[in-house]
């Protein structure tokens, strides 16, 4: 088990995880290692504040789990916040508008990435071209409509200037797009070799224009423009979304008065202030997954009936009401990717970035899910996710008089339209939603459908809104923006209509099996309907969700052992977990029919997923059949040979089925439901940085750090400065994130090339570390 690190003594951290769905809260004792207190609050997008202020108050006081010991203000002397508001962000499309100012770029070379305009142009004054890229990797959501400029500008490998800045046509260009965007992000050929160009253009954007701006050198540095390009653009997206999310834990941490240190889970699984992440709020991407893998492995090594696990090999799978995150652990130990050795680094909705994070596996699929018939899909497909609705069994719980009279009345229709079964509910107050980059006529647009849902009393039947493409383009827009949320069928009501999960007060039973019911009759672009009956449909989504889930987590483990994940698609894989599918369908047939339920197991939860009619069916589409008549010849396995150990709220419904299909044991321990906050709770301090050092001629040494990268005529020389320098900034960064007794770790690696029979030097690499113990205020 990963040793916390404690804070002073008679003082507790507090933790908090704001998800998509929950926000969780914990009190955490490091003198003795145990939770104090817990709370689970339901997320509020529109009312951060309340809701932080909600999840503390109730932990404070006691919440759910507590032990009977009191815990006051005063016994906080941290507060460590996970989140995976900007996971969910790019998953879903919905980051802020930026524009990218490229430097020294071609066309070509950013179109490779998918980089353009929303209308599928790069822009270039310099060049006077536009491309539309190849496709292969296209950008989506507000990626894919950010603006990109190229300038003159950019240096060589080594650091020496190719071109000079053109102020003049970067100016130009940022008054064409600045009305259109919050913030800037900049990127400059090689400016992890001399920063110069991306520093000066950040000054001339932020003089006239005020906004925020990211330089890319400052987020990674490694090699590879355009890739950094697209963390900087990322970055820039998630900076407004970040600050409110802070503002909002600072507000609550006063009205509560809190006399704390703040501080955020970074991707890598290490704290950093507040005031860092937002300035560089990219790097909070998978700080969900990185709390949820240190606080899985925290909470299993700490039961005295698991004291092998501190040492084992582990999958955990964090199950999310918006998503699933999986990683693997190896000898009881979780390393960060930051892709030093050509591995990659964070991918998270689509878009591989730059991101030092620990080796997490971002799947857009939840409880809250949205259920979904593809476009494009196959004969009676359907398809869970990625984008995060409010289930029907809630929202009819908060508007009882639109939601369930709306799904019956829907239901006495000859055919089901497409828009059946799905409500908009207000989000926000129109004065605290402030909707950035539409043009005049799109505003006019918004508000009338933001009028349309307050008259319906914040709760309006989609198939309210009239069907043409700038309505729904209107829709999607205050979507992003967050002051609309839809309503549909989930996987959370399917659980609700299977029995899965009981219906309790804050859920509607009989919206979700109205809502199924309604969906089981839609029929998708060949005519077919999708469902035979509310319990036939949900039944085939659970075993959608959950052989997604399964491949997800073969594919992690496949990954770990050097094997492509893309191999769990093949069909001797997708056979064998066919295979194991079925032989669970006939156990929990002949289970009897009293089968307890104390404590989850696979067999009676098999038994409400299966019917006599679906026992023998493929789950996949590639995979064939057994006849029920024929045993097969060949016996065919894929699974995984290490325990799971499952987090998350649903984790007792899902994660005895998912261990069943990889022939597996899981592991749900106690706090499972709040270890994400756990984990924010034990988290360490840990700041990296990395110094380059090329040789740009026989017997000269640069090693590239800041704007002006001196050339030393000795690799000791170089290496001797380049030391005090990272050692310098790790110590002050280490500092400003209360670690002032941060131990410091170096690291030289020198990379040489045969030439002649003798050694040639290509590079080398100096790494500083600092890692410490977060102190109290």
């Amino acid at each position: 088990m990963t040793t916390p690190f404690r804070p002073a003594s008679g003082r507790c951290c507090l933790g908090i995880d704001t998800g998509g769905t929950f926000t969780d809260a914990v009190v955490y004792d490091h003198g003795t290692d145990r939770v104090l207190a817990a709370s689970k609050t339901p997320t509020r997008h529109e009312d951060l504040y309340g809701c932080v202020v909600e999840a503390m108050t109730s932990v404070l006081t006691g919440g759910r789990g507590a032990s009977t010991e009191a815990v006051s203000a005063a016994d906080i002397g941290l507060v460590a916040v996970s989140t995976t508001l900007a996971t969910n962000a790019l998953v879903e499309g919905a980051g802020k508008p930026a524009a990218l100012v490229a430097i020294g770029f071609e066309s070509e070379t950013l179109a490779r990435v998918g980089l353009r305009t929303g209308t599928g142009e790069v822009t270039s004054e310099r060049a006077g071209t536009s491309l539309a890229g190849n496709g292969r990797d296209r950008l989506t959501g507000s990626l894919a409509a950010a603006p990109v400029v190229v300038v003159g500008g950019g240096h060589g490998a080594h650091g020496d200037e190719q071109d000079p800045l053109d102020v003049d046509e970067l100016a130009r260009a940022v008054d064409r797009v600045d009305d259109s965007v919050e913030a800037y992000a900049v990127a400059a050929q090689f400016s992890v070799r001399n920063a110069a160009h991306e520093l000066h253009a950040r000054a001339v954007i932020q003089e006239r224009t005020g906004k925020p701006v990211t330089c890319s050198h400052e987020l990674s540095p490694r090699l590879g423009g355009p890739r950094r390009a697209v963390t900087t653009l990322l970055n820039a997206q998630l900076i407004s979304v970040t600050a409110r999310f802070t503002e909002a834990i600072r507000a609550a941490m006063a009205s509560l008065q809190l006399d704390a240190r703040l501080m955020v889970v970074r991707g890598d699984g290490s704290l950093v202030s507040a005031d860092f992440v937002t300035q560089r709020p990219i790097e909070t991407v998978l700080s969900g997954p990185a709390a949820s893998v240190i606080g899985a492995r925290h909470l299993a090594g700490a039961s005295t009936a698991r004291q092998e696990l501190p040492d084992a090999n582990l999958l955990v799978v964090d199950i999310g009401g918006t998503t699933t995150d999986i990683a693997a652990i190896r000898n009881g130990a979780v390393v960060a990717a930051d892709g030093s050795d050509g591995e990659d680094t964070a991918t998270v909705g689509g878009h591989a970035t730059m991101v030092t994070a620990l080796p997490t596996v971002t799947v857009g699929l939840g409880g809250d899910s949205e259920i979904r018939i593809p476009i494009d899909g196959s004969r009676g497909q359907l398809a869970v996710g990625p984008r995060r609705v409010v289930p029907l069994c809630v929202a009819a719980q908060r508007h009882r008089d639109v939601v369930l009279p709306m799904l019956r009345r829907q239901l006495e229709a000859e055919r089901p339209r497409a828009e059946f079964g799905q409500v908009l509910l207000r989000a926000t107050s129109e004065a605290s939603a402030e909707h950035v980059g539409s043009r005049a006529g799109q505003d006019s647009l918004d508000s009338e459908i933001m009028r349309l849902v307050d008259s319906a009393g914040g709760a309006l039947p989609l198939e309210d809104l009239k069907r043409s493409a700038r309505w729904r383009g209107a829709l999607e827009r205050l979507e992003r923006s967050g002051r609309v949320r839809r309503a549909a069928l989930t996987p959370t009501d399917a659980c609700v209509v299977l029995g899965l999960i009981d219906a309790e007060a804050s859920l509607d039973a009989a919206a979700a099996e109205a809502g199924a019911a309604l969906f089981s009759r839609q029929r998708d672009r060949y005519g077919v309907d999708v469902g035979t009956d509310a319990v036939d449909l949900c039944r085939r989504v659970m075993h959608i969700a959950l052989r997604d889930a399964t491949e997800a987590l073969l594919g992690v483990a496949l990954g770990a052992d050097g094997i492509s994940p893309g191999e769990t698609k093949r069909q001797l894989a997708q056979t064998a977990l066919d295979r194991r599918h079925r032989e669970w369908a006939r156990i929990a047939a002949d289970a009897p029919a009293d089968t307890a339920r104390e404590r989850p197991s696979a067999q009676p939860l098999w038994g409400l997923l299966e019917s006599g009619e679906t026992a023998s069916v493929p789950i996949t589409t590639d995979a064939a059949a057994t006849l029920p008549d024929r045993s097969p010849l060949a016996r065919i396995d894929a699974g995984v040979g290490v325990p799971i150990v499952a987090i998350g709220a649903p984790a007792t419904t899902y994660a005895p089925l998912v261990a069943a299909l990889l022939g597996t044991a899981a592991i749900v321990p106690t706090h499972a439901e709040v270890a994400n906050a756990v984990g924010a709770a034990v988290a360490p301090v840990r700041i990296t940085k990395q110094i380059t050092v090329t040789a740009p001629r026989r017997g000269s040494y640069r090693a590239h750090w800041g704007d002006d990268p001196p050339v030393w005529h000795s690799l000791d020389e170089a290496r001797e400065w380049a030391t005090a320098q990272a050692t310098e900034a790790v110590r002050a960064e280490a500092d400003a994130a209360g670690a002032s007794d941060a131990a410091i770790s170096v690291d030289f690696q020198t990379r040489t090339a045969p030439s002649n029979g003798r050694e040639l030097f290509v590079e080398a690499t100096l790494r500083v570390t600092a890692t410490g113990r977060p102190l109290q205020q």
